[in-house]
Order: C-alpha cells, then structure tokens, then sequence
C-alpha cells in the first residue's frame, strides 16, 4: 500500500501589519495530527477524503493554521519543521501532500512556504512528488517552482472552493502514485491587485476562470489556477501567476502563457472601482428605501487581509447619524473589552475605541454614553458559503449601543466578512440601515443577497487599498500599478521540477 505524508501551514501575511503571528494565535485555531485537523482546514479535509477512496495510508504530520495577519514569528516555523522533519525521518513515504497559503512571511524569511516545501524536498529526495494546495493570493516563487512537482490554488474568490482545491491536489498526487504524472507549468505577470477590485463570480477575472474550466471539460489540460498576488507582501520576488498542469508540456505551456495574457489586459479593471468617501455612503444609506442595507465595505481595515481590525473611523464618521441611522459597525479593542466585561451588561459609560493595535495607521474615538448590550465569550459558526459551518473564536467580545449604532468589540475581529459575525452577537445586519463590513471580497456570497448596495469605502489601514500610498520598499520593478508594464513583462513558461 501506497503511504502520503500530509501536512499543513497556513497563515496569509500583511508586511504592513506591525504585529507578529505567534504560536496562540496558531493554537487557538487548534494544531493537530491527522483527519481532525479538516474540521478548521476545508484543503486538509479534501486531502484525506481523496487518500481514503484510493486505500492509500496516511502518515500524519502537523496540520496549523492562523487568521491572517502580520509577519509569522520565526520560532512558529521552526517548530513546524521540526515536527514535520522528525515524522519525515522515522517513516518512507512514497509522496508529499501539503495544505500552504502561499503568501506567508517571517521576520527573517520573505519565502516561508518555498521555505518548507525546499525542507521537505530535502528529506525525501529527488524522486518522491510533492503535492501542494494554495490560496488564490499565494506568491508563487522560484523555490516553490524548483521544488514542488503540483501546484493547486483554489480557483474561486470569495474562496468558495477550498475543500475541492484540497481533493484537486490530491488527485495530481494520487495520479503520479498510480504512474500517469503530469507537469506543472508557470508564467508569472509583475502584478498586483488589492483584493476588493475583483471576484471570479462577475466580470472579466470571471470570464478568464470559464475559459480556463473549458480547457479542462474539453479535456485540453487538466488543472489550472489564476493566481492573483496577496498585494499587501512587501517582498523581493512578488508576481501574479498562472498555473497550468497537464502530461504535454508544449500544450500547457502555451495555455498558460495564452491565459497570462488575458490575465495581463484586464489589470487595469481588477484594480476596482473608484473609492467613496465614509460621508457620501452615508448619504447613500439616508436616500436608501429598499428595505435593505447598504454595505459599507472597510477592505483597508480587512482582519481577513491581514490587517490589525482596531480602526474606529467608521464609526467616528456615523457618530453623528446615532439618531437617525441604525448602523452595525465593527472594531477589535480588548481594553475597551475588558471595561465592558467590568461594568457589566446594561451598564452605560463613556469609551474611547480603537487605534490600540496600530496607533500609527488611525486614532482613537470618544463614544459618549455608550450602553453594555452584550458580552459573549466571542465562539461562533460560521454562516458561509466560505467555511459553513466552521467553529471560530474572536475571543471575548461585547457589544455596545449608542443610539442606533450595534458596535462589536472584539478581542481578535477575525471572520468580519462572515454574516454570523453580527448575528451571533445578537446583531442582524437585515434589521439595519448601514452595514460596515470589515473585509475585502470573501463577504460577497454571503452579503450581496441581503444588500441593496456594496460600496468600497476610502479608509486608511494596514491593507489599504490604493496600493501605489503603501510604504512598499521592496517590491520588485517593474510591478503593476507602480510602474508600466507590457507584455515582454510576462515570463516564459516556467515548468516545475524539470
């Protein structure tokens, strides 16, 4: 019997983001060894139910993973390594599956997922394939080429699509296993989008995905991926990357490359639309008879991006509309927690919310006579379609009532995209008028149902979306939006392991 190593390291990094992941927050998503680990890691869970209908034995290594955020503390890898390299060495194993994100990054490494997957390529040799799933935002890099003989990212954004990403790379393996192994090829764009600007659900990002599936139904090539950057990495080697996988090299090479180009003429529109001013969707929410909330969307402030969660400049901006607007609004302050938690619910004080994380990206705001609504120990499940189900914890949260405006405060505000964010906390976004959603696309499938309108708000934060302000000082030239590019730009068909 066949016997895959699977393993798993997840964490999407915001080098903008003054905080570093360490080891609690990865452990308050659980660490774990085996099939458990697919309760919080829909790739992981796809792997093992792939291995199991193909009778191949399982050699369980580690499977973590954190919300993003800033740079991952070192010691957190090497822990990892040393847990996967110990396993590695006590068994054979005939492949490799690995659940990565793919934009993740240390203090000390600008490459961490080329960095484990070159570890691992270490200990098991030349000849054993490696099998790897990835986010649609991962930094495909020269390591991670040079190494890795299957790339599979997920193909939808909102990431609608990770369990089937994890049975894809499963797949790529299992058929290498069986003796029909294919090739991985790369071309990569020097580009980036900020990740409010674009879906694979509408428009041209969604056109390019239909074209790639039709290659596949049309039996053409076998697996793809559009890889759309994390834009907030400020690294040395960064680039877009379309992956295509197929048993003839010369055909997926000129798909890929076919692909890129189209991937290429529509950076100007995945940028997105023009930003609105706090003020104007305000405005928007006044005229709004529909019955349905208007969504302001604080992608600059996206926890989900990697960004710190603690600005309050939205809600400094509705203040003034407490009487008039019922508005549901967001803000990661554990201070501000704790005295809620002291005074107790139904208590009413003055509060001073925000800017406790990254004092330097926004300020504090006074909230006079704030009411204690609520206090919860901060467990959730999520609503979905993105992870349904899933049990997280954004640790001990109250909710408090000025007026009309449901302010969350948060211990960790991860998930804000997800409905049950609000409505777990006895907040439901239906019954108000203005909705700030801290996120950047993942909302969409859940939100866009109950909205009468979406609106991309200018607000400062650690994943700002007006990439060409950020203080990038390593990125690499030329790269998309901060310098022009052409189609000479775009690499040749890179293939993976040759």
């Amino acid at each position: 019997m066949k016997k895959v190593f699977v393993c798993g390291f997840r964490q999407e990094s915001n080098s903008f983001n003054p905080l570093y992941d360490e080891f609690d927050t990865f452990a308050s998503f659980g660490i774990y060894e085996g099939e458990e680990a697919g309760k919080n890691f829909q790739a992981v869970c796809g792997m093992y139910k792939t291995l199991k209908e193909n009778a191949i034995e399982t050699i369980d290594g580690v499977v973590m993973r954190s919300a993003s955020g800033g740079p991952v503390k070192s010691d957190v890898v090497e822990w990892f390594l040393n847990k996967i390299t110990e396993k590695l060495n006590k068994n054979e194993v005939d492949g490799v599956l690995i659940a990565l994100h793919g934009a993740t990054v240390t203090e000390k490494s600008e490459d961490v997922c080329g960095d484990i997957i070159e570890k691992i390529r270490n200990i098991v040799g030349e000849n054993i394939p490696i099998s790897a799933s990835f986010d649609l935002h991962g930094n495909i890099t020269e390591k991670l080429i040079k190494n890795t003989d299957y790339i599979s990212g997920f193909q939808e954004y909102p990431h609608i699509d990770q369990l089937e990403t994890g049975i894809r790379a499963a797949k790529r393996l299992v058929e290498h296993l069986n003796g029909e192994s294919k090739k991985t090829v790369c071309v990569s764009i020097p580009m980036i989008a900020p990740a409010h600007g674009y879906t694979t659900q509408a428009g041209s990002l969604n056109k390019l995905k239909k074209r790639a599936e039709s290659l596949i139904e049309t039996g053409e090539i076998c697996d793809f991926t559009i890889f759309q950057v994390q834009p907030w990495l400020d690294v040395r080697e960064m680039n877009s990357t379309v992956v295509v996988i197929d048993k003839d090299i010369q055909k997926a090479s000129e798909i890929a490359l076919s692909l890129a180009k189209e991937n290429f003429n529509i950076r100007e529109e995945i940028q997105g639309n023009p930003l609105m001013s706090v003020e104007s969707i305000v405005e928007k929410s006044k005229e709004n008879k529909t019955g349905k909330p208007v969504v302001l969307v604080d992608s600059a402030d996206s926890p989900n991006a990697g960004s710190t969660g603690d600005s309050a400049y939205v809600l400094q901006k509705l203040i003034p509309y407490k009487n008039e607007l019922s508005c549901a609004v967001a803000v990661t302050d554990i201070p501000a927690v704790e005295k809620a938690f002291s005074l107790g619910i139904g208590a009413k004080s003055d509060f001073e919310l925000g800017a406790t994380i990254a004092p330097k990206l926004t300020k504090k705001v006074h909230l006079k006579g704030a009411v204690v609504k609520g206090l919860y120990d901060g467990v959730f499940y999520m609503h979905g379609p993105q992870e349904k189900g899933l049990r997280r914890n954004v640790g001990k949260t109250a909710v408090l009532q000025a007026d009309k405006i449901l302010i969350h405060v948060s211990s960790c505000g991860n998930f804000e995209g997800d409905l049950n964010f609000y409505r777990s906390f006895g907040i439901e976004p239906e019954n108000c008028d203005l909705v700030c959603v801290k996120a950047c696309t993942s909302f969409r499938a859940g939100y866009e149902p109950i909205a009468s309108e979406i609106c991309n708000a200018n607000t400062p934060g650690a994943a700002g979306v007006v990439l060409t302000d950020l203080p990038f000082e390593k990125r690499p030239v030329p790269m998309f939006p901060f310098d022009k590019i052409t189609e000479k730009n775009i690499s040749e068909p890179k293939i993976c392991r040759k």
